[in-house]
Formats: C-alpha cells, structure tokens, sequence
C-alpha cells in the first residue's frame, strides 16, 4: 500500500511538473506573441498615415486629370471650331482621336 501511494505521488509528480513544463512554454508563447503585437501597434499609427499621405495624393491626380480632360475637351472644342471655319480638314489621326472618344467629326470639312 506503501508502495502504490509513492506510485501515485510520482506520477502526480511527474504530470505536475510536465504541466509546470507546458505552462512554462505558454507563458513564453503569449510574452512572445504580446512583444510581436506591440510591435504591430506601433506601426498603425505610421501606416495610418501613409494611408492619408496616398489618399491625398490620389485626390490630387484625380482633380489633376479631370483639369487636364477639360482643358482637352475645351482645345479639342476650339481646334474642330477653327477646322470647320478655315475649312481646313483634320488629319487622320486627329479624327481618329475624335472618334474613340465619340466626338462628331462629320461635319467637318472633307479631306481632298
């Protein structure tokens, strides 16, 4: 009886200290991982901000290219103005760029 009562302690033992063992690693684990989160939290703040820093800079193109697209279409306006008054035709390509972008080109002057 003796003997199985220091049997159960050894094995109690022993499942203790693997448990001491396991917990020791999930201990590091979670200070691990909880240094790797700080880490991560410390950057939000400077990726937030590159974030903005792009949407601006997004912003910015877009308004750019839409004064761009209306300056075109003004110039474009005033070259097809000025074709139909000298009665001077377009060239090729010219009127291909009308054409995609689905500006009427037909009732400029012919080319000879």
């Amino acid at each position: 009886m003796v003997e199985a009562q220091q049997t159960a302690r050894d094995q109690l033992e022993h499942e203790v200290n693997r448990h001491d063992q396991e917990l020791g690693k999930l201990h590091t684990r979670l200070r691990d991982l909880a240094s790797v989160n700080v880490d991560l939290c410390s950057e939000i703040p400077e990726l937030k901000a590159q974030v903005t820093e792009l949407q601006l800079d997004n912003a910015r193109l877009l308004h750019g290219q839409h004064a761009d697209s209306e300056e075109l279409m003004q110039i474009a306006g005033r070259l097809f103005q000025l074709s139909s008054r000298l009665g001077i035709p377009l060239d090729k390509a010219t009127k291909e760029i009308f054409q995609r972008r689905g500006w009427r080109t037909n009732s400029l002057v012919s080319e000879p």
